[in-house]
């Protein structure tokens, strides 16, 4: 480790991207406590349909990611984005490479981002981005202040939440384009969805979506 290096380490220590603890000298990103526990989604259950547009999933939605992703979101630790979007970009790449050639992702709306001061959706895409050396593009923009899809319940009452929720301001971005479309959790997919059909919609030659985390582990959804 150089000096400026160490310095920082002391001024800032590293700490565990998923529950914020203290790392030791052996551990990179992650705890020894939080690796053990990821709920990595098993062979065959890392992509699932969104409406016909295929996504692939890291992990399911639980344990520390669930921790993790509440720090990123609600609790003001941006620097985290950039662990999970490594974490999601070995993903993307295993399950739906040279299916893309473009990185865009869900935004928020305007208000929620000035409010949180990123967009952690944005920011994981940044950071799958330059695992392939891309640069994550805004081609979307939220259209209305929708409720938050974590507060509306029914899937179908989702799907009504979204629908022109966003859109896209430049079409000619979009135009025969590939897109790999990032967001954080996929719960029924409603929302990448609706983004998914907005760029087709623009003239996308193809979607496919990734997201960091989505459902419950077989073991406590009961199946």
């Amino acid at each position: 480790m150089d000096l400026p290096a160490a310095i920082l380490d002391i001024i800032f220590p590293p700490k565990c991207a998923f529950c914020g603890a203290l790392l030791g000298d052996a551990e990179k990103e992650v705890c020894a406590r939080c690796a053990k526990a990821l709920p990595y989604r098993g062979p065959g259950e890392t992509v699932r349909s969104v409406d016909g547009f295929d996504c692939a999933v890291t992990f399911y939605y639980a344990g520390p990611v669930v921790d993790g992703v509440h720090a990123l979101k609600f609790q003001n630790k941006p620097g985290r984005a950039a662990v999970f979007g490594r974490l999601l970009a070995q993903t993307a790449a295993e399950e739906l490479g040279g299916r893309f050639d473009a990185v865009t992702f869900v935004p928020v709306s305007a208000r929620r981002n000035f409010s949180r001061g990123y967009d952690q959706a944005r920011l994981l895409a940044e950071a799958a981005g330059r695992v392939w050396g891309v640069k994550a593009e805004k081609i979307l923009r939220k259209a209305r202040n929708n409720r938050p899809q974590s507060t509306v319940k029914s899937p179908e009452e989702r799907r009504r939440n979204v629908e022109a929720a966003y859109l896209v301001p430049r079409p000619e971005l979009a135009a025969g384009r590939r897109f790999l479309l990032v967001d954080d959790v996929v719960t029924t997919g409603s929302t990448l969805a609706a983004c998914a059909r907005t760029l087709m919609d623009a003239g996308a030659a193809s979607v496919v979506c990734a997201a960091l985390a989505g459902g419950r582990p077989p073991e406590e959804d009961g199946t």
